[in-house]
């Protein structure tokens, strides 16, 4: 992936963030020291559903679970303490991203921050595991619609695993898993397993470990 002249350990200033303000490739935000958004691209409202004027104003708490914005908040208050950039994968509205925030140049800004850029992750994007935190708690998205069960189904049928091979890993009949994909399908408006594929796919699921996965759609795991 192409990071442009972004540097890793940078502040941002609007120079450096101009590009992202029309990409719709890309989601963008910048908030304040107390992570109250004070500025976001179309696409990054477009995703949650709402409009940059709505939207200006809110916290993490305002737009996700607590558990969500507890676990992001985390995360990024390091970056006013390091000044270093910091990245995170997560799954968010039901696709895969790349997360990374720098501190807010404060001299440009007139007061300290954060810029957010939120890059989606296709099957064939590697993330480097070392480097990259993985966020567990997850907004499903238009997945939430399926079950935990369902979920991990998805997931493996995605890989390529037959319906024999995904109840020997699941440790459920076959008949049990049959009735599973016929519920997945009805759900997720899908007609062939190939629309399944594809799908998850476009999402950038599959790129994600089964162990990241159970621990993303089951919150009874112990995950990662």
């Amino acid at each position: 992936m192409d990071d442009g002249p972004i540097q890793l350990f940078t502040s941002m200033s609007p120079a450096s963030i101009a590009p992202f303000v029309d990409d719709p490739d890309v989601c963008a935000a910048a908030r304040d020291r107390n992570l109250r958004l004070v500025w976001c691209n179309r696409s990054y409202a477009t995703n949650m559903g709402s409009t940059p004027e709505q939207l200006i104003g809110t916290t993490l708490f305002d737009t996700m679970t607590k558990e969500q914005a507890e676990e992001r908040t985390r995360l990024i208050r390091g970056v006013l303490d390091t000044g270093e950039m910091h990245a995170h994968q997560q799954l968010w509205v039901g696709r895969r991203w790349l997360t990374r925030v720098w501190p807010l140049d404060p001299e440009a800004f007139g007061h300290e921050g954060y810029f957010i850029l939120i890059t989606p992750l296709s099957d064939s994007d590697w993330v480097p595991s070392g480097e990259v935190h993985f966020v567990r708690s997850a907004d499903l998205g238009p997945l939430k619609i399926l079950s935990p069960r369902e979920l991990e189904v998805y997931y493996y049928l995605a890989t390529g695993m037959s319906a024999s091979d995904v109840a020997k890993t699941l440790f459920r009949s076959e008949k049990t898993i049959g009735r599973h994909i016929e519920h997945i399908h009805q759900k997720m408006g899908y007609h062939t397993r190939a629309q399944l594929v594809r799908d998850a796919v476009a999402r950038g699921l599959v790129n994600f470990t089964a162990e990241q996965w159970t621990a993303l759609v089951d919150p009874r795991s112990s995950g990662e």
